[in-house]
């Protein structure tokens, strides 16, 4: 899973910006300009660690880095529309590292590149107010389920499932804005591009009677997503979401780790 990193508020003249050094060391290769970082923004504190936000909402920003500093991610979008002050506690949940290139034919392609996956580390800055401490210890568990859903999209990328990432991201991001009906048509694409892909003849999940009940269940899981919405008769709301969220992911999951 990702990383949970607190540090206080840089202002540039035309900057906003929040030291994640710490990602230099384990990942020189991602912590570059031209980069950017899939990140939780969970919340701001004011100098003495007071909650004066809670946007709780995924960004994805650039990454800056000078030939002779530390990696820093630029907050400038979020900072300055909100007007968050020099030295005040940003709290992000940094999840996957973000590459955008242009193709041969000048489409745009996205990559995304897990942070610490399987895995949830904490850096907080060692002088932050003991309040900002506690407020990470009690919601770690909704950290981490935050981190595991998008760091999924991070993993289906790196096993070349590109659509079905990008289909993943759309409806996590909807999830987020609470559009139900929207989240829900994207788990139902990903759930029918899994279906589709576990029906090749060449795909094997652990065994061949394994493969046979995962079709089952993919079947079963894109008829029930289908009933969520969009239809006569039919809505999907809060509960239908969190639900169809929750068989996405683990489903993709658990495919994944069986094509290893």
């Amino acid at each position: 899973m990702p990383i949970i990193i607190v540090r206080k508020l840089e202002i540039e003249p035309t900057k906003c910006l929040l030291d994640v050094s710490c990602l230099d060391s384990p990942y020189p290769q991602f912590t570059i300009d031209g980069m950017s970082v899939r990140f939780f923004l969970n919340r701001v504190y004011t100098e003495n660690g007071k909650v004066t936000l809670q946007p709780k909402q995924t960004f994805v920003f650039a990454i800056n880095k000078p030939q002779y500093g530390s990696a820093k991610l630029d907050l400038s979008p979020y900072a300055f529309y909100e007007g968050v002050p020099k030295d005040y506690w940003v709290e992000i949940v940094a999840i996957n590292f973000v590459l955008k290139q242009k193709d041969q034919s000048e489409q745009q392609t996205v990559t995304e590149f897990p942070i610490y996956p399987k895995e949830m580390k904490v850096n907080v800055e060692s002088y932050a107010p003991y309040s900002i401490k506690e407020q990470i210890e009690k919601e770690m568990e909704f950290l981490g389920k935050i981190g595991e859903a998008f760091e999924t999209v991070g993993s289906l990328y790196q096993y070349g499932f590109h659509e079905i990432a990008s289909d993943l991201t759309e409806g996590l991001l909807r999830i987020e804005k609470n559009d139900n009906e929207g989240a829900i048509k994207f788990f139902r694409k990903v759930v029918e591009a899994l279906r589709d892909y576990v029906n090749k003849p060449e795909v094997v999940v652990t065994s061949a009677n394994r493969t046979d009940l995962v079709k089952r269940f993919l079947s079963s899981s894109y008829s029930l997503l289908a009933n969520f919405g969009e239809h006569a008769g039919t809505h999907g709301w809060i509960d239908e979401a969190t639900l169809a969220k929750e068989v996405t992911i683990a489903t993709i999951r658990y495919i994944l780790s069986a094509l290893k």
